[in-house]
């Protein structure tokens, strides 16, 4: 198949389906030879990362009659023209041959030919590539400063991190890959080391480096009884399991099939002792008979942390689905009470920079859960990963 019309195809299911646009690269890129997906996937993230200002180009162009397939063909070729540095003929005559009849192939030639330079943005949808509602949310929470950092993040292509998996590995064992240790068990490479041997034998797995420092906040110790109440994919309890013993970690989801993924990919880091559930964390406490030292909640989120690294999440995520979060957010919080010991310690988290579903969340679950002292929280902001918050709570009582 085409590769722009393979591209073009996830586009559109990705923004007209709300279909996951890494899902879809998943299945679809097997279409095409090895040396041509990585040209479809920096054509689709690009597109989805640049969306909203590609779309403000068009604005003299096309009306509410404009078809969102013939529209995205004008985003792909205006972005694989000014920010892939593709000849003006190649990208008209490639782009042009995507319309499905004479009448569209016209009308795509024409305003390709019409758009010589891209316009500078007026709006702030079109300035930082992001919808307005989500604009108008981060605006109205953050500062100046804090809202450039954010939508700065937003716009990096992320890094991938890997973290060693110090159960069967040290870094001596990665010494033929071509590495860079940035600290603290996390390294990266310009290698793709899925395809590694080590990685195959389980000596490291992949981990987002902000993500990978959430456990230290737990002050873990080799006895505890800890709980993962929304552990999928699992990479934040396997860092734990550097200090907790393996039989003494218990890992839950609600959702089944990521909990055999889970098992699956601690089986490979040799982690065989771990105990596992599947059910809604906010009914855990009427299933297990257990007080547990450390709890981590990785609650369930509208993801505003992770656009950098998912930026079809921009379409999936509504306003009107945040009130709905806040309230399985407190909920799963108030669940956690029946199952943590006395001085035990709560960290909760999200990917997200909502503080409705973050420092204000956790505002209102204290004041109404006095037995609860806040010892820490942060909001994580930079552009070494993805951003997220956390809170360490711990019970008084």
């Amino acid at each position: 198949m085409n590769q722009r019309q393979l591209a073009l195809n996830i586009l559109y299911k990705t923004i007209n389906d709300e279909s996951y646009s890494n899902l879809l690269m998943r299945k679809e890129l097997n279409k095409l030879p090895l040396q041509q997906r990585a040209f479809v996937t920096n054509l689709v993230n690009g597109v989805l990362r640049k969306y909203e200002y590609l779309s403000f180009q068009l604005n003299d162009y096309i009306n509410s009659s404009t078809t969102l397939k013939v529209k995205l063909i004008l985003i792909m070729a205006l972005f694989e023209r000014f920010a892939l540095n593709e000849k003006d003929y190649v990208v008209n005559n490639e782009y042009v041959q995507l319309g499905k009849n004479k009448y569209e192939k016209a009308f795509i030639n024409a305003i390709l030919h019409k758009i010589k330079n891209l316009k500078q943005a007026t709006t702030n949808s079109s300035k930082y590539n992001l919808p307005e509602w989500i604009c108008n949310l981060l605006m109205k929470q953050y500062d100046e400063t804090e809202f450039n950092k954010i939508v700065k993040v937003y716009q990096t292509i992320p890094s991938v991190y890997y973290r060693l998996n110090t159960n069967k590995a040290s870094l001596d064992s990665l010494s033929n890959l071509n590495i860079e240790y940035i600290g603290n068990n996390i390294f990266k490479s310009q290698d793709n080391l899925i395809n590694s041997d080590e990685y195959k034998k389980g000596y490291f797995y992949i981990q987002d480096f902000n993500s990978a420092s959430l456990y230290n906040h737990l002050d873990l110790n080799e006895d505890d009884l800890l709980l993962d109440v929304c552990c999928a994919p699992g990479s934040k309890l396997f860092n734990c399991l550097d200090i907790v013993k393996q039989e003494n970690a218990y890992a839950n989801d609600i959702n089944a099939n990521r909990v055999e993924l889970i098992k699956k990919m601690a089986n490979k880091l040799g982690f065989d002792n771990i105990h596992y559930s599947n059910y809604d964390g906010r009914d855990l406490k009427d299933n297990l008979n257990i007080k547990f030292d450390r709890i981590l909640l990785d609650a369930p989120c509208s993801g505003l942390g992770v656009i950098s690294r998912k930026p079809d999440l921009k379409f999936h995520i509504k306003p009107e689905s945040l009130d709905e979060l806040e309230k399985l957010q407190m909920q799963l919080l108030e669940s956690m009470n029946d199952l943590l010991k006395q001085n035990g310690i709560l960290l909760y988290s999200t990917c997200t920079l909502n503080k409705k579903e973050n420092s204000r969340l956790i505002r209102k679950f204290l004041s109404s859960n006095i037995d609860y002292v806040l010892l820490d929280e942060d909001t994580i902001i930079n552009d070494m990963g993805d951003c997220f918050y956390y809170a360490k709570l711990r019970k008084n009582k």
